[in-house]
């Protein structure tokens, strides 16, 4: 890597390196400190600075616990501002490139930017300006204070794409060619985006991957966590003054407090666990949701202004291996557990009629509920959208026969050689398959279309990515059909633990 490259924004001017295929800038702050504008305020822009600033190493991440492995290879970089983001361009000379901004996942508490996995050197070598942006994470980003501003991640999200339609020109970008994408939590993310007033005419795309009208909270569910941290912290109320003052790390230990709370009342080996699972999906202990004021629509009824057009799917077995050793798991629990979360009949008997143990019904049975079926919901809603169903799984790996959560991700980035993606694949990923998705994407990001039929009510055309590709006509008309749209996450369950 040689070849100093200058970029110069609006804040000022900036190093960046040339990295194979791309000009590469990382940890440009787009949003002052937190830990100077407050971390629980609104994000404020970045100020001007002199000279050229160095955009050669990742910026900070978002205060999180090491937890080891995870599905992504995730570094945890110490900092002052997690407000930052990458560029990856091929030209800085270029005109009117399309930008693709991603947004990264990991449950709305957990992930960065710096993963290896989402390196933008293919997507520049194929045309496209990738940025891909840090945000608040858990309680700073999301726990519901009275007098602090709602869903600061989401204003995060928010004013990083006020940044692009900044600066994005001198990376060679389009700010009128932008859409945003990411996976899991970032999926969501993007979601949510299309309820943001404050967000329109800032992206005219959005790619949702494994994430798309399920990973929100209800009103109900953000007051019982701001309930459940408050009695962490040892407070009889919070708001924005009391918790500025608060260590960093108080805020982050009360926070895994109430989530290992929330994880064990699903984890408990009984009836009720498994009804929950169905009945409420996964229990996500901080995540956006409609304030009014930063997001004033779920995304079912944004989608249908048609202003944005839509990519949407999931992978076929996103979070089974979450119960594959629920041996405890009984046929009875599984059937009342799905005609407690309303599942039709006939869908009941289908579910149970599949091979497999009651444990991997279950696993199927939330997966559907959280990711397939929502996905199939929202491009129904939608002017315009396309639905996928990534359903290739390794022979070998961490979880041979199974197209499970993330397992996708280095194949729409074109990255199957990084770190950590042979692990996944089982060393067996077809290099066929990631052209053939990352190309999907680029054209999506490009022109507004992936390469296969729209989704419509009719034919309800979906693509299947696997060792050979093809579109089908309604493929998951089981899974749409046993998860209605609508269906709410109920307020989440705590066991109590004494602060």
């Amino acid at each position: 890597m040689t070849d100093d490259v200058i970029a110069r924004t609006e804040q000022g001017s900036l190093r960046g390196v040339r990295d194979g295929d791309a000009l590469r800038f990382l940890g440009i702050p787009f949003a002052e400190s937190p830990a100077t504008a407050g971390r629980f305020a609104a994000p404020v822009p970045h100020p001007s600075w002199d000279g050229v600033r160095d955009a050669l190493d990742y910026g900070a991440t978002s205060p999180q616990p090491d937890r080891g492995i995870t599905l992504i290879p995730e570094p945890i970089i110490p900092g002052e501002n997690e407000l930052n983001l990458n560029v990856f361009t091929p030209d800085l000379g270029a005109v009117n490139l399309p930008v693709f901004v991603w947004i990264h996942g990991g449950g709305f508490f957990g992930g960065c930017n710096a993963s290896p996995w989402y390196r933008g050197g293919p997507f520049a070598r194929d045309g496209v300006v990738l940025v891909s942006v840090n945000y608040r994470l858990g309680a700073e980003g999301f726990l519901e204070a009275p007098d602090a501003p709602a869903n600061r991640a989401v204003r995060d999200w928010v004013r990083a794409l006020e940044w692009v339609q900044e600066n994005i020109a001198a990376f060679g970008g389009d700010p009128a060619r932008v859409s945003i994408g990411g996976q899991s939590a970032g999926g969501g993310a993007s979601a949510t985006l299309l309820g943001v007033p404050a967000a329109r005419g800032l992206f005219r795309g959005a790619i949702c991957m494994s994430g798309s009208t399920a990973l929100s909270h209800t009103a109900e569910g953000v007051r019982a966590v701001t309930a459940a941290m408050a009695a962490q912290l040892g407070a009889a109320d919070l708001n924005q003054a009391s918790l500025e003052q608060l260590e960093a790390g108080a805020i982050l230990a009360a926070q895994e407090a109430v989530m290992g709370a929330m994880m064990a009342a699903a984890a408990q080996q009984d009836p009720a666990a498994v009804a929950g699972l169905l009945g409420g999906g996964l229990p996500l202990p901080f995540a956006p949701w409609v304030d009014g004021e930063v997001v004033t629509e779920p995304a079912l009824p944004a989608a249908g202004r048609g202003d944005v057009k839509i990519l949407v799917g999931a992978t076929a077995n996103e979070f089974n291996m979450m119960l594959l050793g629920a041996d405890w798991i009984t046929a009875a629990m599984a059937r009342d557990g799905l005609a407690g979360a309303g599942v039709p009949g006939p869908q009941v008997a289908e579910y149970l009629d599949r091979p497999g143990r009651p444990c991997d019904v279950v696993g199927q049975a939330v997966t559907d509920r959280t990711f397939r079926a929502p996905a199939q919901h929202l491009a129904e809603t939608a002017a315009d959208a396309w639905t996928y169903d990534f359903r290739w799984s390794a022979p070998a790996g961490p979880l041979p026969g199974l197209a499970f959560h993330c397992l996708d991700v280095p194949f729409a980035f074109d990255n199957l050689h990084e770190p950590g993606a042979a692990e996944a694949t089982g060393g067996a990923a077809p290099a066929s398959l990631a052209s053939t998705i990352h190309r999907a994407w680029t054209a999506f990001v490009a022109d507004g279309d992936p390469g296969w039929a729209k989704y419509d009510a009719d034919t309800r055309t979906t693509m299947v990515f696997n060792a050979e590709s093809a579109a089908e006509q309604d493929p998951l008309r089981m899974e749409r059909e046993a998860w209605p749209a609508g269906l709410r996450h109920p307020s989440p369950r705590y066991h109590h633990q004494s602060p």
